[in-house]
């Protein structure tokens, strides 16, 4: 008996040995996915390694899952988050807009998963007001440099030419 549970160990580990392990996990491991039959509520773990998965690419990496997941529909929670996190690095306000209220769809959080998420919402509501502040004071910068400007043109006209 003992030689037969020596050769089986020594098999199976030979064969474990020769199993191809996965670089790194992909983003439905990061992320499990929900199904029909079994709907599993995203935890915060989950949401905090996607979010570490999408600070990690690189910005032509990130485009590309974007447009992966854009065209991909329905989307479930996790796939909504991960839409979420990708718009999150984009710098336009259209894209944090679409972002937020990609967040404001997901409906089966862990309840410890919460906080997270409305962190991120409020992250995301202040980032496009700071854009949209930002927008306004460099309008009236123009405003201000222009008027600076035709205050100097009627100053030079109202001065007296010097003759000698």
């Amino acid at each position: 008996m003992t030689f037969k549970s020596t050769f089986l160990a020594g098999l199976l580990l030979t064969l474990g040995a020769c199993v191809a392990v996965p670089e790194r996990p992909t983003a439905t491991a990061a992320i499990p996915a929900t199904t029909t039959a079994q709907p599993t509520r995203l935890s915060a773990t989950a949401l905090l390694s996607e979010l570490a998965r999408v600070a990690s690419l690189s910005p032509e990496q990130r485009r590309h899952e974007l447009a992966g997941l854009e065209g991909e529909r329905p989307l479930d929670d996790a796939r909504r988050f991960q839409l979420a996190a990708l718009l999150e690095r984009e710098d336009s306000v259209e894209a944090l807009e679409r972002g937020l209220k990609t967040l404001g769809a997901i409906t089966d959080l862990h309840p410890r998963a919460q906080p997270l998420t409305e962190l991120m919402k409020r992250s995301l509501k202040a980032r496009i007001e700071l854009k949209q502040q930002t927008a306004r004071t460099q309008e009236l910068q123009d405003k201000l440099d222009q008027i600076k400007a035709l205050e100097k043109s009627l100053q030079q006209r109202n001065t007296p030419d010097k003759t000698p």
